[in-house]
């Protein structure tokens, strides 16, 4: 005999069991805090033995390639540009309490420009260009925890 409709009893007994089985295996579930201080987070910033000799003029026609963000990204498995914050966990958790500004829709926007190195993608992917700054940004929290970096804040300066 086919069981009939839903069995909410028998999906909430399973549900309980994979939690329990997780919980028991010593493992937390990767949350998106995680996510987000395993994509952007780099504190200290890691050191990169450089093999490209910089140019002895002070005019650069085009972009040298970023070693440090090669690195980054291909040991993250990151694809594209990307962000890398090096401030302590502490700083990076602060924005959404005290160290960042309420912004609508659960976003913050930090108090006070952060250490960043901005790794963008050479035109057909082949390498990155970096850039150090010290700007703001803004994050989305959930949980008093930055879950995804929306942007960097360019100084009111810059038209």
């Amino acid at each position: 005999m086919a069981l009939r409709g839903s069995c909410p009893t028998l999906l909430l007994a399973l549900a309980l069991l994979g939690a329990w089985l997780a919980l028991a295996s010593g493992q937390r579930p990767k949350g998106t805090y995680d996510m987000f201080l395993r994509r952007h987070w780099d504190n200290p910033k890691t050191p990169v033995n450089s093999s490209i000799v910089k140019p002895k003029f002070s005019v650069v026609i085009f972009p040298l390639p970023s070693p440090y963000c090669d690195l980054q990204t291909r040991a993250r498995g990151i694809q594209g540009s990307n962000i890398f914050i090096h401030e302590r966990l502490a700083v990076i958790s602060s924005l959404c309490k005290k160290g960042g500004r309420p912004l609508p829709r659960g976003r913050r926007i930090s108090k006070r420009p952060l250490s960043l190195t901005l790794c963008k993608t050479f035109p057909m992917g082949q390498g990155y260009t970096e850039k150090s700054a010290s700007r703001r940004i803004v994050v989305v929290c959930r949980n008093k925890r930055p879950v995804r970096l929306l942007r960097v804040v360019r100084p009111s300066s810059w038209a």
